[in-house]
């Protein structure tokens, strides 16, 4: 005759788990995605098998009994040694075949994450990569909707269900042809009285970095107004260099093939910063791959990031 414990099913074990974790069937039910009857059912044939009750009902709810107790502490070691297990074959193969997709800020050429992309897809030539953009709040309402795992974004966002850790920062600096306009640390007051070129035209005031300037314009009662407004860096930029207007670029952006030769920069008073973060949903359990990619992200970032510090 088989023992008890081969009967047991980890079915059973999970049900008993979330039932006592969380005090009522329902709530399991809800949390395992099950029907509530499912789970009464597991935890009743659990309990014929051991012989005892293991839950009494309290009010709406359900609280264990002295074996229930003593159940227990087996029950949850037991079932998180299956998952440790299940876990480890998982990550084995994780990388082995298929797609792994983050979500990335907008224009992240100047960051050359085309460099972290070579090297991950050599340790995994069998795998693909997806980098999604194409803006950072775009990205942050992907994660919240469970479409993608986890994002490196630029702060400000709206986190609401996401958590947000930054990583690393970079100075946002104003950009003019006219030389006499960045002899000094460029003040909001100062954007408020000048011709603007704005980027980023579709994402508009929900651009971290508009976001910023309109907070800071805000503040200090005054209103930004563009005269030009064009999607991406580069037409900007030549917008400023022919003195349609100035605007404003971080300074990784700089470096870049695009930038005109002969414009002039100054620091933001205070000075401005982009601060990017790594995104993901609360409690949420990354896969191998995308946790792997976000090391090798964060990492490259610092060291362009302290790159960019011993530049300037």
């Amino acid at each position: 005759m088989l023992a008890k414990a081969e009967l047991l099913s980890l079915q059973q074990i999970r049900c008993f788990c979330a039932a006592l974790e969380l005090g009522s069937f329902t709530a399991a039910a809800e949390a395992l995605r099950v029907s509530q009857p499912a789970v009464a059912e597991q935890i009743r044939k659990l309990e014929l098998l051991l012989g005892t009750d293991l839950f009494v009902r309290a009010g709406r709810g359900v609280i264990a009994t002295e074996a229930g107790r003593a159940f227990a502490e087996h029950a949850a070691r037991s079932l998180r040694a299956v998952e440790d297990a299940t876990d480890s074959v998982g990550e084995l193969t994780a990388l082995r075949s298929g797609t792994v997709a983050i979500g990335v800020f907008g224009e992240p050429s100047a960051w050359r994450l085309d460099a972290v992309a070579a090297a991950f897809l050599s340790r995994h030539p069998d795998v693909s990569l997806r980098f999604v953009g194409p803006n950072s709040s775009t990205v942050a309402e992907r994660v919240r909707q469970g479409e993608l795992e986890a994002g490196i974004v630029l702060l400000p966002i709206d986190d609401t269900k996401l958590e947000a850790r930054p990583i690393v920062r970079d100075e946002i600096l104003y950009i003019s042809a006219t030389p006499k306009r960045t002899r000094q640390p460029a003040t909001i007051e100062q954007l408020a009285h000048t011709p603007l070129v704005f980027y980023d035209a579709e994402s508009a005031e929900h651009d971290p970095i508009r976001r910023q300037l309109a907070e800071r314009a805000q503040a200090h009662g005054v209103r930004l107004q563009p005269q030009v407004e064009v999607e991406l860096k580069d037409i900007a930029l030549q917008l400023v260099a022919a003195g349609i207007g100035d605007t404003y670029l971080p300074s990784a952006f700089t470096r870049q093939p695009y930038y005109p030769e002969g414009l002039n920069t100054v620091s933001f008073s205070p000075p401005l910063y982009d601060t990017f973060a790594i995104i993901t949903r609360p409690g949420a359990r990354l896969s191998a791959g995308v946790r792997e990619l976000l090391r090798d992200l964060e990492a490259h970032m610092r060291a362009v990031a302290d790159e960019l510090d011993q530049s300037r």
